[in-house]
């Protein structure tokens, strides 16, 4: 089976309409999403609608999770703030309802799937988790593989030698070992953090036990555009088209 896992969307349509099409090309039989569909970007409720028509199964995010808990929602300030207020007046009383009944994690194909660290965070960040509190988790999980987002940028964790390793992931094939486990950040297809503009997602295919981690192009400049028509603040439409100007 080929699964594809994605993540922080961030309401960018462009992008996330791309990845769909390169999945058909790719021959996955199942799509998850990570969270963080929404906030960011200009089309927080088209990528809501086309997640719910494309039957795709989806974890809460801390965007969502704002959008829905008034206490969450205030511990945001300054641009954070701004896109959260920006995404609220644009989603739909149904699309309020369908964050609500999102779960905070999945365990499926013998996998775990949460937003930002196991077993149920939304917020924390998997770089700043110490060693020791990695080593626990590993050693907690009962799945061999745990997928996360919410860093924005790919990486592989896993034990070795009664340590912690962190490798980068590039594009291509990533080959897994079955008797460890991992944690796999899938990077984001629509807000990227790392510096390089294409949409971001991993493919994970069970039998050959290997992840294949796609980069792709697609039309930044558009939603690069729509981020600046919509109010938002720059430093979101620069992340997607760094060329952008002012």
């Amino acid at each position: 089976m080929r699964i594809a896992v994605i993540s922080d969307i961030h309401g960018n349509i462009e992008a996330f309409k791309t990845v769909l099409k390169d999945m058909e090309l790719q021959a996955v039989n199942k799509i998850i999403s990570l969270g963080d569909n929404i906030g960011y970007g200009a089309d927080s409720e088209a990528v809501i609608q086309q997640i719910i028509a494309s039957r795709i199964p989806s974890i809460l995010g801390n965007h969502e999770l704002a959008c829905i808990n008034e206490k969450v929602y205030k511990w945001y300030i300054g641009d954070t703030k701004k896109s959260l207020d920006a995404t609220l007046s644009k989603l739909s009383p149904s699309s309020i309802d369908y964050l609500k009944g999102l779960p905070v994690n999945l365990s499926q194909y013998q996998a775990f799937f949460v937003h930002g660290f196991w077993p149920d965070s939304v917020r924390h960040y998997l770089h700043q988790i110490p060693n020791s509190e990695l080593r626990h988790a590993f050693g907690q999980i009962k799945e061999s593989i745990c997928f996360l987002g919410h860093t924005h940028r790919l990486s592989l964790v896993f034990p070795e030698d009664g340590d912690i390793q962190v490798q980068p992931l590039n594009p291509g094939l990533t080959q897994l070992d079955k008797n460890k486990k991992y944690m796999v950040n899938v990077g984001s297809v629509g807000q990227p953090r790392d510096g390089d503009p294409r949409a971001k997602y991993v493919i994970w295919d069970t039998e050959k036990y290997c992840l294949d981690i796609r980069y792709i192009d697609y039309d930044n400049q558009t939603a690069a555009r729509k981020i600046l028509a919509a109010g938002l603040p720059f430093k979101y439409a620069q992340a997607v088209d760094p060329d952008i100007k002012k």
